[in-house]
């Protein structure tokens, strides 16, 4: 029933629109005598209707502000410039509602469903004194919209900075230049949004599911967006720099690093080319260059002494005599890459996965080219390889003494004379793998 709100400016008494609601129920049902409703510019507020059924009627304008309309059904209804300030809309559904212009500030939208919505910024109506239209800024506040369905909606310019879509649904959303400053995102789903210049200035979008969404030009200073999946994301344009990425699985341009970090990297690029002869060898001791993609890169060489370079995607690049003794390489992608006599002494490459990589001994050889019959095998003494996809790599030779290779996969892999003393195999999966030759001392090597 309608509770005791401010009707003094109403055009109809609570008791018309209660008749006007039991004839848009008739007309839902298809009875005789049925009528759409029709409550523009009308007052329901501080009404009590939870599981209120106004399915298609036409609310533009309507004032339900701190009703209670739990489990409402307003699917397809007009409700252009409606003000829900301060409403209980908790499991309310909206599925195909027109909601341009809303006021939603402090209404709780806690698992609501919101699919196809047109929510995009628009002008609120409300009664002028002389009976006129006025028209006012759209206002969203601080809304509560956890867990909500928001699959699809048009969120394009909408402000709902502050607000609450912790495990919202966004997926397909549209929510270009829209406002979302502070808002809590954690574990919404945003799949195939199209959010290009977005701003998410200190939002919270810890383990938010951001697949194959457009960011491009978004705003993400100060936002929290650890654990997050950006997986085939277009984030073009993006400064990632003073955001929070731990465990988040990103790839960044190098055109994201500082710009010294960019000219170290295109003079180690020009001295690797010219065989040393143009250009300076790397020295990037210690530097951030986590989820950076090197794909393809030649940092042949290259000192990544003590670096943080966790998530960063080295496919098919080349690193051979590369120092990376002590680097943090967690969740990095080497598939396919050339580590020939690398230093990974120390490093810490849990999670990463290193497929069809080469991680073999380089041949040393005289000044003029002729061989020498001696090898630098590569080190990996100490490194730690926890759960490492190391499927049909070449680790022949390579020092791999005390090294971590707890549930790591080695199916096919080439440990010919390799030195396992001390490692760590447990629950290694090692079928196929050739270990002739494979040093491995009594009583240390453990699996």
């Amino acid at each position: 029933m309608l509770g005791c709100g401010d009707y003094a400016e109403m055009s109809k008494t609570p008791e018309e629109i209660i008749r006007l609601l039991d004839l848009h129920e008739r007309w839902l049902a298809g009875k005789p005598g049925g009528i759409r409703a029709d409550l523009t510019l009308e007052s329901l507020a501080g009404s009590n209707m939870p599981g209120l059924n106004v399915k298609s009627a036409k609310l533009t304008g309507c004032d339900l502000s701190h009703a209670r309309l739990a489990r409402a059904n307003f699917q397809s209804c007009d409700l252009f410039s409606a003000d829900f300030t301060g409403a209980d809309l908790t499991d309310a559904d909206f599925t195909g509602a027109d909601l341009r212009g809303v006021k939603l500030r402090d209404a709780n939208l806690t698992r609501a469903k919101l699919v196809d919505v047109d929510l995009r910024k628009g002008a609120l109506m409300s009664p002028a004194k002389q009976g006129e239209v006025s028209f006012v800024r759209s206002d969203f506040g601080r809304v509560e919209l956890n867990e909500a369905n928001l699959t699809r909606a048009n969120l394009a310019g909408a402000n709902l900075a502050d607000a609450g879509l912790s495990a919202a649904d966004l997926t397909g959303a549209n929510l270009t230049n829209a406002q979302l400053a502070r808002a809590d995102m954690q574990g919404a789903v945003l799949c195939g949004a199209t959010m290009a210049g977005v701003n998410l200035a200190q939002a919270n979008m810890t383990q938010a599911d951001l697949r194959g969404a457009d960011l491009r030009g978004a705003q993400v200073a100060g936002a929290n967006l650890e654990g997050a999946d950006f997986t085939g994301s277009n984030i073009a344009g993006v400064d990632f720099s003073k955001c929070s990425l731990a465990g988040a699985k990103i790839v960044l341009s190098i055109s994201s690093l500082a710009d010294d970090i960019q000219r170290i990297i295109a003079s180690h690029q020009l001295w690797a080319e010219s065989l040393g002869a143009s250009g300076a060898r790397a020295d990037l001791v210690g530097r951030d260059l986590s989820m950076i993609d090197f794909s393809g890169i030649d940092f042949s060489g290259a000192n990544f002494v003590d670096c943080i370079l966790s998530g960063a995607n080295f496919t098919r690049g080349r690193l051979a005599m590369a120092n990376l003794a002590g680097a943090n390489l967690t969740e990095c992608n080497f598939d396919n890459a050339s580590l020939d006599g690398v230093n990974l002494a120390r490093a810490n490459a849990t999670g990463s996965s290193m497929a069809n990589v080469n991680l073999g001994p380089v041949e040393i050889k005289r000044p003029d080219g002729t061989t020498t019959g001696r090898f630098w095998p590569a080190n990996l003494s100490g490194c730690c390889l926890k759960n490492v996809n190391l499927a049909n790599a070449n680790l022949s030779m390579a020092n791999l003494s005390d090294v971590d290779l707890t549930e790591s996969n080695l199916v096919g892999a080439n440990l010919a004379d390799a030195n396992l003393a001390g490692a760590t195999l447990a629950g290694a999966n090692l079928d196929g793998a050739n270990l002739a030759g494979c040093r491995m001392e009594p009583g240390r090597a453990r699996s």
